[in-house]
């Protein structure tokens, strides 16, 4: 987690340690050590601090502040290209999942686009999130390398190399690499960001 970032963004939001701990329910002296790194928060708690900065984890989490994108902006043409050496990307702690952007981020949500993509790398025996969760919109997954087993509501299903997946809104979900080689996988949604 970028430490530094969490005690920037709180002190723009103008909030005190103590008014950070009376939104988040937790105490000030676990938020400073937090700042200075002497703590590492569950995804829960990540949540919980990111909901009361109004802003979301992946901001708490991205290591780089700027992608090396290339915009085009011409009449009736816009594109952008993210640099793979630059890609945003963050790491949930616990989990040690990583996440990387492969659609233009920003933090100020009025320049991000309609769809949002994602590179995600799952290390062997790791899961996509710490316990399973529902997104309020779809979304779908594209198995590049490895395969992974897709617990899908009440269902489990394994998805090899080459494999996809849709997604629809409210399904529990949560992934997990029961192998021994690095799986990567590609995941799209309408950007919730």
């Amino acid at each position: 987690m970028n430490i530094i970032k969490l005690k920037q963004l709180r002190r723009a939001k103008g909030y005190t340690l103590s008014y950070l701990s009376s939104i988040t329910g937790c105490t000030s002296s676990y938020l400073s050590q937090l700042e200075r790194g002497l703590k590492q928060p569950s995804l829960e708690m990540l949540r919980r601090i990111s909901n009361s900065l109004d802003v979301t984890v992946f901001d708490l989490l991205s290591e780089n502040e700027a992608a090396d994108t290339i915009t085009g902006n011409t009449p009736g043409k816009k594109y952008d290209i993210i640099r793979h050496h630059s890609r945003k990307k963050f790491i949930m702690p616990e989990i040690l999942t990583e996440y990387e952007f492969i659609t233009p981020y920003s933090a100020e949500k009025k320049d991000n686009p309609r769809v949002s993509g994602m590179y995600i790398t799952l290390l062997p025996g790791k899961w996509s999130c710490e316990k399973p969760i529902s997104l309020n919109f779809d979304f779908s997954i594209f198995v590049i390398q490895g395969k992974v087993k897709a617990s899908l509501d009440d269902d489990t299903l394994i998805l090899d190399q080459g494999d996809s997946a849709y997604i629809y809104s409210g399904i529990q979900h949560n992934f997990y690499n029961a192998w021994d080689t690095e799986l990567i996988m590609i995941g799209y949604g309408i950007s919730c960001l």
